[in-house]
């Protein structure tokens, strides 16, 4: 079997880059709003890697965007890390398999992550203690997910680029 070669400024540039998304999202981002929406670009920063470098990169930054979401966000703990490092394993060695390196891909498989994160939110965390409506969040998750996918290319394109450098090496 052979190995995979990963690239470390590639990995640190990433990493720096969902840095700056976590402190823009927390901070800028999150005040901001369309209609009660509000932008979360974190799980597209798992999907763009996992698509663009494969597994290794998907799970290096699904354990760094699950950290980033346990500091700033209310939850289990622990269950953002393990939920983003299976999603980036998974769908990088989808990527693998069967997509390709598009933007299209990309929308598609953050949607995905996106409405799967949604939906172990609720049912981990809303249901039990605060006994949410099924309706009210599959509307928020939906309109979420939507306007994550209209800003995606914040983090395609950075994404890509890196990638692009780094494969040439």
């Amino acid at each position: 079997m052979q190995r995979e070669r990963i690239s470390i400024p590639q990995i640190v540039l990433y990493l720096l880059l969902a840095l700056i998304l976590y402190v823009l999202q927390t901070s800028w981002f999150g005040t901001w709003s369309i209609r009660g929406y509000h932008l979360d670009l974190l799980p597209a920063i798992v999907a763009a890697a996992a698509l663009l470098d494969g597994p290794v990169e998907g799970v290096i930054l699904g354990v760094a965007v699950g950290l980033f979401y346990d500091l700033g966000f209310i939850g289990v703990d622990g269950l953002y890390p393990l939920f983003f490092m299976l999603f980036g394993l998974v769908a990088g060695a989808l990527s693998r398999l069967a997509l390709s390196g598009s933007y299209v891909s990309m929308l598609l498989m953050t949607a995905f992550e996106m409405i799967v994160l949604g939906l172990i939110r609720y049912f981990v965390y809303l249901l039990p203690q605060a006994g949410a409506s099924f309706l009210l969040v599959l509307q928020q998750i939906v309109g979420g997910t939507l306007l994550t996918c209209v800003f995606c290319f914040i983090v395609y394109f950075p994404m890509r680029k890196i990638s692009r450098i780094f494969a040439d090496r």
